[in-house]
């Protein structure tokens, strides 16, 4: 794929990566806050007080009547539950995302509606890289296939190892073994059908890490598959969603020049090819 020079931050973009970052920190706070908890916990370590008597003005603390010490074996575990409960949120985000990427392409003329809609999961990338006529880098689709399976062994298999999601590990590059290993400190070829599955504080970085990546690539594929002309109409249209009374004001070419600059600056899109589409719209 032709290599963009960045990122076009079109209105739907901006608001998957509000939702991503959104979804990034507070996976992080849960995280943070279980070992805070876990730490102050140790204070009480041993005692036989439940912690609603220990910390009766703390909300909801009755649901997790425990003592100090059973309490905090469980928040040792929180990465654990956490790391599995990512996977799913980072792909759902993603997975919503795509959908939005195929529907642009569909409105472009790229593919049909139909296609967009009724793609699935495991072959929305697919989707768009034949509507857009180019290719996304194979290591994190590598990666996010494998991340799938393990979402849909947590969902669906309790959590277990299957021989499907052994088979697609088998299938990785060393490249994408590599840059799994690095990340969450553990190698994935290790797993075995029939064991359970314990995703983790590195499954959780990776998960962001790869739906980051092929996002960024999706924006490419955009990028490389829709005329200038179809990003002028977005363009435009996004700046009139931000400046509503501009067309009035006599305010529009400003305004969506700007916006096009600031938020489509890799595509470059001039000053007369902004003019061109308000012209073609015509009149208020």
């Amino acid at each position: 794929m032709p290599a963009p020079t960045g990122v076009v931050r079109f209105r739907a973009y901006r608001q998957y990566e509000a939702l991503r970052v959104e979804a990034s920190n507070a996976l992080m706070g849960l995280l943070a806050g279980a070992q805070l908890s876990n730490h102050l916990l140790q204070l009480n370590r041993g005692s036989d007080r439940l912690l609603p008597e220990v910390y009766p003005n703390v909300p909801h603390i009755k649901r997790f009547n425990l003592t100090a010490e059973a309490a905090s074996d469980i928040l040792g575990e929180a990465d654990v539950h956490l790391g599995a409960m990512s996977i799913a949120y980072a792909l759902a985000l993603h997975e919503d995302y795509m959908k939005t990427c195929l529907l642009m392409a569909a409105d472009a003329g790229l593919l049909s509606r139909r296609r967009a809609r009724d793609a699935r999961s495991a072959g929305q990338h697919e989707a768009l890289q034949l509507a857009a006529g180019a290719q996304l880098h194979p290591v994190p689709l590598e990666q996010l296939t494998v991340l799938r399976r393990m979402r849909n062994a947590v969902i669906h298999d309790g959590g277990r190892i299957d021989d499907g999601l052994v088979t697609t590990i088998d299938g990785l590059s060393p490249e994408a073994i590599s840059a799994w290993t690095k990340v969450t400190g553990t190698d994935p070829t290790s797993l075995r059908a029939g064991q359970k599955l314990r995703l983790g504080h590195g499954e959780m970085l990776l998960a962001l890490a790869v739906t980051k990546n092929v996002d960024r690539g999706c924006n490419g594929l955009l990028q490389v598959g829709m005329s200038r002309n179809e990003w002028t109409r977005v363009a435009v249209d996004d700046a009139l969603e931000e400046h509503p009374g501009s067309l009035r004001a006599g305010t529009a070419l400003r305004k969506c020049h700007g916006v096009a600059r600031h938020l489509y600056g890799p595509l470059n899109l001039s000053r007369t090819e902004i003019a061109a589409e308000l012209d073609r719209r015509g009149p208020l």
